[in-house]
């Protein structure tokens, strides 16, 4: 009932070009050279990089008064696949062959010499389609401390607002007239409840809006969720999708940008338009900007660092090193690379409380989703596929040395099947060609929600088609590895309390005989995966020396005219939530600064590094 429709059902406005043929298991398009061709003819006021997350946003809003013409590049397909749209399909997105880019870090040796994978959305849409859904914003402290002028906590909030449209009534902080869609989640299992009676006992307060910026961020509760009436609301769906009519705006997918083109004259580097692709072996083509015209690069934390160096704007010496030309020297390209690092506690149900465990009322005992959850689902627009599986949880202070909550909690009324908490997925396809059903039980993920490694993104070849190093770093700060070691006995203790320990029979990860913390470390050592949220890697700023790659007035680049950056990748420290909604609000900050609503910051020349 997930499995994934036609690509094409609902891409009226987009022109498909053939999709590259980077992996196996990719499917094709027929429409390709026709598509790229057509676009030789034509000049752009805009040319967004990537139709991801913010790329949407983009597209959407500088095309609404006709007066300019938009292009959207973007490497992926329509976000219009069944297994996006419906919460529960999460479990198939990861590592999806299409649908995800498949990335992974390089070897990380203080992590037992593992790679880590990295889920990353390939479609329009970009993340936002492939996520938990899950909408934080973190705290005002949080953009307080970029210490940048114009993105301070009440700087941001009217943006969080503007974007939002809040579905269950009017309520503080909380906007309904925008075009992200958030609502409390509708599926609820009696599991909540213990949790949360739980958390209760252990000292945890309740806490009923975690975008409330009027009190503390700590407490247990529901997690609101970017979805509309349980379906999933992504970028692609909320803000592109209804613009696809308009002819000032053309959305190529399976189009993948190798380059941004860049003159250089006497008043310096200007961004010219780009290079892109349709499969890897095959022509490249260009778009070209208007007089006056901008490249927007909203590829992502990965994507965007990486295509920037691809141009030569970088760390002269990396560029140099791959036969590059350099065109503006910033260290900061590729830098700063900020994650939420996760580990998970997991509990076996006693049998004969199997039953009320999510994957249960989803799966019957051969692994075949139930008729029942699907008549909830397509008739009253609830029960367990309405959900994502982690929209209930906590947000906690490990030590009383935190300011605030270092450690989110994502509670899962289900058992994970390892101690990956991505990977929990693949194992139950293993267990359906068994013919066994997912046990039932609980799982806490664990997330070092203002986590302070840093790692990177680099070059690994100057061909556009070979993926970026990326080094994740998790750890080199040790302060992380304390918070999910002390986020692992926290979590025992609410399991100790009685409401869920009468339900609740055996720790299957870690294990109870993981007991000290060498031990415990060791096991995040092993387990350690991605919260999925990167940001960082084009910081903004005031200035290059201090390691900025755009300005934090604007968003330019910096020593390039005619190119900016909006994406995650601009988030100069990483938020205590979930990064999405940041990264709406960084798009539509963007949007009314190009159309001249608004202003960020006085502008300042830069310091050069």
């Amino acid at each position: 009932m997930l499995g994934q429709r036609s690509l094409g059902a609902h891409m009226k406005g987009v022109m498909p070009c053939a999709r590259p043929a980077l992996r196996p298991g990719n499917q094709r398009r027929s429409i390709t050279v026709k598509a790229a061709a057509s676009l030789r003819t034509e000049k752009f006021d805009y040319i967004v990089v990537g139709g991801g997350t913010a790329g949407c946003i983009l597209a959407n809003k500088l095309s609404a008064d006709g007066n300019k013409k938009v292009l959207v590049l973007e490497a992926g397909p329509s976000g219009d696949a069944m297994e996006v749209a419906v919460p529960a399909g999460i479990a198939r997105l990861f590592a999806h062959p299409v649908l995800d880019w498949g990335m992974s870090s390089v070897t990380q040796p203080q992590l037992v010499a593992r790679e880590i994978y990295l889920a990353r959305g390939r479609l329009l849409g970009g993340s936002s389609g492939t996520n938990a859904t899950l909408y934080h914003r973190g705290t005002p402290a949080d953009y307080d401390s970029w210490g940048l002028e114009g993105w301070t906590g009440k700087d941001v909030l009217d943006w969080f607002i503007k974007a939002e449209c809040y579905a269950d009534g009017p309520r503080p902080f909380h906007g309904q007239s925008g075009s992200m869609n958030v609502e409390q989640p509708r599926y609820q299992n009696v599991l909540h409840d213990e949790f949360f009676r739980a958390a209760a006992a252990a000292g945890v307060p309740a806490n009923p809006d975690f975008n409330d910026w009027s009190r503390p961020q700590e407490g247990y509760g529901e997690f609101q969720v970017a979805q509309k009436k349980a379906e999933r609301a992504d970028t692609y769906r909320t803000y592109l999708k209804p613009a696809m009519g308009r002819d000032n705006l053309k959305v190529v997918t399976g189009a993948r940008t190798t380059k941004v083109n860049v003159e250089k004259g006497s008043a310096g580097p200007l961004a010219r338009g780009v290079e892109y692709a349709t499969q890897q072996f095959g022509e490249r083509y260009t778009a070209e900007l208007a007089p006056g015209g901008e490249v927007l690069m909203c590829a992502g934390a990965v994507h965007t660092p990486h295509l920037l160096m691809l141009s030569g704007i970088g760390p002269a010496s990396a560029l140099l090193e791959h036969g590059l030309d350099v065109v503006a020297n910033l260290p900061g390209v590729g830098a700063n690379l900020q994650d939420h690092p996760a580990a998970v506690l997991a509990v076996r149900s006693k049998p004969e409380f199997e039953g009320l465990s999510v994957t249960s009322e989803i799966y019957d005992a051969k692994g075949n989703i139930r008729v029942g959850a699907v008549i909830k689902y397509l008739i009253g627009r609830n029960g367990p596929l309405a959900t994502t599986g982690c929209d209930h949880g906590a947000f906690v202070r490990t030590s009383a040395a935190h300011s605030q909550p270092d450690l989110q909690m994502r509670f899962v009324p289900g058992c994970a099947l390892v101690a990956d908490g991505v990977k929990a997925y693949v194992a139950f396809g293993e267990l359906k060609k068994q013919g066994c059903a997912w046990p039932g039980g609980i799982t806490l993920q664990l997330l070092a929600i203002r986590a302070k490694s840093k790692g990177s993104v680099g070059l690994k070849a100057a061909d556009p088609f070979t993926n970026p190093s990326i080094n994740i770093n998790y750890f080199s700060d040790p302060e992380d590895l304390a918070t999910l070691r002390n986020g692992v006995r926290f979590a025992r203790e609410i399991v100790a309390q009685e409401p869920l320990h009468k339900l609740l029979e055996e720790e299957t990860f870690p294990g109870e005989r993981i007991a000290s913390d060498t031990d415990i470390e060791e096991y995040v050592r092993r387990t350690v995966h991605s919260g999925n949220a990167l940001v960082g890697t084009c910081a903004m700023g005031i200035s290059p020396a201090s390691g900025a790659v755009v300005s934090s007035a604007d968003l330019k680049v910096f020593g390039v005219q005619g190119l900016r950056v909006v994406d995650a990748s601009v988030l100069p420290r990483i938020p205590g939530g979930q990064t999405g909604a940041a990264t709406v609000m960084v798009a539509e900050r963007a949007a009314a600064l190009l159309l001249g609503q608004t202003t960020i910051a006085p502008h300042r020349e830069p310091v050069c590094a």
